[in-house]
């Protein structure tokens, strides 16, 4: 089984990248390659959890929550790989690192196709994942970042107090 793993550290909360994450069928919102995505049956988050998603060169990839701790961790499993990948699971931690938000993604899976998906693998699938993994990491933060400024735009705005003017003064 192959392990790849990818960490990035930023100054989006916390809470604002699980809110991005926890939205488990809006990944197409911020993950790039995705034309679409949607949840499929009535779970719409933690464990059990399914969404399926529409790849960018046309591939269908069908996911389910298999860890879901509130605000730290999600791990999911992909139930229908791009071939010859299989048994993939992916993890994504968040956690405190200072004063920065620390994204930890790990992807494992093995390859079908004995020793030809081992070459392949070795040559191409592992450098195509890790990509994969930096471009949704990037992404994710890009993403999270926007929604932090509009966020606290929005709180601007119901913190904001108009003056209203004073009675019986005449406007010049």
């Amino acid at each position: 089984m192959r392990r790849l793993q990818q960490r990035v550290e930023t100054r989006v909360p916390l809470d604002v990248i699980w809110d991005v994450l926890a939205d488990f069928g809006g990944v197409e919102k911020w993950a790039p390659g995705m034309r679409r995505s949607w949840l499929i049956g009535d779970v719409t988050a933690g464990v059990g959890t399914r969404r399926a998603m529409r790849h960018r060169l046309g591939f269908r990839i069908e996911e389910r929550v298999t860890g879901w701790e509130e605000g730290k961790t999600l791990a999911f499993e992909l139930l229908q790989a791009p071939f010859p990948m299989r048994d993939v699971h992916e993890t994504w931690k968040l956690g405190r690192h200072g004063n920065l938000t620390r994204i930890d993604t790990t992807v494992d899976y093995k390859m079908g196709l004995g020793p030809i998906g081992y070459l392949l693998d070795l040559l191409l699938v592992r450098f195509l994942v890790q990509r994969e993994m930096r471009n949704g990491l990037r992404a994710i933060t890009r993403y999270a970042e926007k929604l932090t400024v509009i966020r606290q735009l929005a709180h601007a705005e119901q913190t904001l107090v108009v003056a209203e003017p004073e009675a019986g003064r005449k406007a010049s």
